[in-house]
């Protein structure tokens, strides 16, 4: 049995557990129903660390390690593997969590249903709680409002986080530029945000994020691997999204407060603000915000914005790529997408080119004539056995980082490492 056809196989063992698990909460807030998707495949190769959201839905994770064992004899073993995949625990309540308002569409996609934002507040969050965040993310620019929101930004000494159009970026390469000049975070959010091209099939959404992507590393030098889907990832991907993007090394960003600024055209300022501060309060906010055509409402209403999280003993912080994932739980899929054989070893393909293009490969691959690797459960780290007798150490570190014990050697070139969908990666350097 290839590789495709394991892969539809294990799906359709998740589907079927995933239609008896699923079920719609209401919220306590408006009336919204809240929802978010915890993705907690474990890959094949190492133990790593699965808690990728806020609150991990461990019914739908545990379903989906299910299918771990089909996924290590698709991929293969390292020397020793744990007699247990992991899966990510479900995470205790917040005695204090309630509802955020529910997503309004974008504009232009009246034909696609609203999606719902995940129960991820609290409602009076103590002032003395320690390291309360808020990461203020923009959405749809770069536009001629986006100088203007760097500039209060700038004013008020923050930093946000801009996930661009890849075709407003080519319009305004420089703006690009200055957004990473001065410090603030940078995310790849398609090329043209059009969902009849997006989510009917994977590689249409591929093809755009990869055109995306080549843009952002000409201007800016380095690869993006911060990611958000048009109008969010509920009911839009499926779990092969996540598997595939996540194996191409994206980091999948949604968000749990949303502003309300693209309900529909012109929202004034003042109703924004009032959406914002009618939230409740979580430790840590992702809010959603445009800074796209059309939204100089959403540039009048930021420093009332800012003012308030500020009030409120809030930080704020840039997205990276060790920065924990919001995202909505997983949710049936509205576009109905069709898998084959040959879609499958499309998107393979095409993500093994992607990360070598990027100058990645497998850590097994590199050590092909060079060494071993194995996993060590009880440490919860790979050791690494090169044939110059070197020995280091891998340690995962939360996200996409990884620790270095030990060096690698000198003859081996200054290595860098990172874990993607819980494989170890390396790159050479130098």
């Amino acid at each position: 049995m290839n590789v495709a056809w394991k892969r539809i196989a294990a799906v359709a063992v998740v589907m079927l557990l995933l239609m008896g698990m699923m079920k719609l909460e209401l919220t306590d807030g408006g009336g919204a129903m809240a929802h978010a998707h915890a993705q907690g495949t474990a890959a094949p190769d190492i133990e790593a660390d699965n808690a990728v959201t806020k609150r991990p839905n461990a019914a739908i994770t545990a379903a989906q390690a299910g299918i771990a064992s089909s996924l290590v004899q698709a991929y293969g073993n390292v020397r020793t593997i744990p007699a247990a995949m992991p899966t990510a625990a479900e995470t205790p309540a917040d005695p204090n969590a309630s509802a955020a308002p529910k997503i309004a569409s974008t504009p232009n996609t009246s034909a696609v249903p609203e999606a719902k934002v995940q129960e991820a507040a609290s409602s009076k969050l103590a002032s003395n709680v320690p390291d309360k965040v808020v990461y203020l993310t923009f959405d749809d620019g770069p536009s001629k409002w986006t100088p203007e929101v760097l500039d209060l930004l700038a004013k008020y000494k923050v930093k946000a986080t801009f996930f661009v159009l890849g075709q407003s970026a080519e319009r305004a390469p420089e703006v690009v530029k200055r957004i990473v000049r001065e410090g603030h975070g940078l995310g790849n959010h398609t090329y043209n945000h059009k969902y009849e091209e997006l989510y009917h099939s994977f590689m249409g959404f591929w093809t755009q994020v990869k055109k995306t992507d080549d843009i952002l590393t000409r201007l800016t030098g380095k690869q993006v691997t911060l990611l958000r889907a048009p109008g969010g990832t509920y009911t839009n991907f499926d779990a092969f999204y996540f598997q595939y993007l996540g194996e191409a090394g994206f980091r999948i960003m949604d968000w749990n407060v949303d502003s309300g600024d693209s309900k529909r055209s012109n929202v004034p300022a003042e109703e924004i603000i009032r959406m914002v501060k009618q939230t409740k309060l979580a430790k840590e906010v992702t809010l959603l915000l445009h800074d796209g055509a059309g939204h100089e409402q959403s540039v009048k209403a930021l420093p009332a914005i800012i003012e308030y999280y500020k009030a409120k003993g809030y930080r704020f912080a840039v997205m990276n790529e060790e920065t924990k994932p919001v995202t909505f739980r997983f949710g049936a899929d509205k576009w109905h997408k069709a898998w084959t054989p040959s879609l499958h070893q499309q998107a393979e393909a095409a993500v093994t080119a992607f990360q070598r293009e990027h100058g990645w490969m497998p850590l097994r691959e590199w050590l092909v004539g060079k060494g071993t690797v194995a996993w060590d459960a009880k440490a919860h780290e790979a050791v690494v056995e090169l044939a110059d007798t070197t020995t280091f150490r891998l340690i995962p570190a939360g996200g996409q980082a990884v620790k270095v014990a030990g060096t690698p050697g000198e003859s081996n070139g200054k290595l860098s490492f990172k874990i993607t969908h819980n494989q170890f990666y390396v790159l050479k350097t130098a």
